[in-house]
């Protein structure tokens, strides 16, 4: 099956297109009429992570003694949150998601090849038949990713997604083309952008990149915005020149990266964090945005220092806050 945008084909396509229009329609209500209304979905999937990456937002405000939801309470949320609006694709983050096979089944039933898993592969990697993609969190070159996400993860990684990329073809492809990579760029990693995406080149099928969003000023893994921060960038518009195919941020949402795009203190103002329905493991709405919370006195992130891809890439397309 040939690849024409995002991974997808021509019967994917065709398949698909009362979402596309849906979508199409939304940005005209937004353009025309100032109309928000969400586009996609993200959902954390469960309370627990097998890792405690120094980076991680989601560690920050995680509470104990909250149960997940079963996969039939997700099934009833998908109905009557996602699928009823026409959401158009799901990422299911966590947590550690690929802890919950059962919830990531019952997504892929409800919303066949529109659910992303972003996952630290940790854990081999199963095969779902109505996948759109594992989403796998890569923080560097080997030495690196361990000082970020512990010792001896870049190893378990790599075997379980080559391991993966080994298995038969599904939907037509080959397996790599399941497996695209996420790298948050911070003040610990920057210099293995380079090294990172020639090591996987032909392994996988994409690669992204994004920054670190600090939840406090002065948080040492921020890369201020200045010089050093614009220079990484240019080297990833360099790599996307090198490799259009395979490097999946456009040269107008990176450059975003260079300053603030998002908003003010931890207000979003320019950033669309409308457009994303964000969910928590117990199916309450985060805010402000996926990295949120729902409890309105946990810790929020610094939107003016926002490194997110997910909503710079919407305002790259013209899709903002005001």
């Amino acid at each position: 099956m040939v690849d024409v945008i995002y991974g997808r084909g021509f019967t994917d396509l065709a398949r698909e297109m009362p979402f596309y229009l849906s979508i199409f329609k939304k940005m005209i209500a937004y353009r025309l009429f100032k109309s928000k209304a969400p586009m996609y979905a993200s959902v954390d999937v469960n309370n627990i992570c097998n890792l405690h990456c120094t980076h991680c937002y989601w560690w920050l405000n995680r509470k104990e003694g909250e149960n997940d939801l079963s996969a039939e309470d997700w099934r009833r949320i998908i109905r009557e949150k996602i699928n009823k609006h026409r959401l158009f694709v799901v990422t299911l983050v966590g947590g550690e998601p690929t802890l919950r096979p059962d919830v990531i089944q019952t997504f892929c039933e409800e919303m066949p090849n529109r659910v992303c898993v972003v996952t630290n592969a940790t854990f081999p990697l199963k095969r779902f038949d109505n996948l759109y993609f594992y989403w796998v969190s890569m923080d560097g070159t080997e030495k690196i990713h361990d000082t970020i996400r512990g010792p001896g993860s870049y190893a378990k990684t790599k075997k379980n997604v080559l391991d993966y990329a080994a298995g038969p073809a599904r939907r037509g492809k080959p397996a790599y083309k399941d497996i695209w990579l996420t790298m948050t760029i911070n003040s610990q990693n920057y210099h293995t952008v380079e090294d990172l995406a020639e090591e996987w080149r032909g392994k996988v099928n994409k690669i992204g990149f994004q920054f670190h969003t600090p939840f406090a000023k002065g948080d040492p893994l921020f890369m201020p915005f200045g010089e050093k921060r614009s220079e990484v960038v240019d080297r990833i518009i360099a790599l996307r020149e090198k490799y259009p195919d395979y490097v999946i941020n456009s040269v107008k949402q990176v450059s975003l990266m260079k300053g603030n795009w998002g908003g003010v203190g931890t207000t979003p103002v320019d950033c669309p964090s409308w457009a994303i329905l964000s969910l928590d493991h117990m199916g309450r709405t985060k805010m402000p945005c996926c990295i949120g919370s729902a409890d309105s006195k946990a810790q929020k992130p610094l939107c003016e220092e926002c490194g997110l891809g997910c909503y710079s890439i919407l305002v790259a397309q013209g899709i903002t806050g005001n």
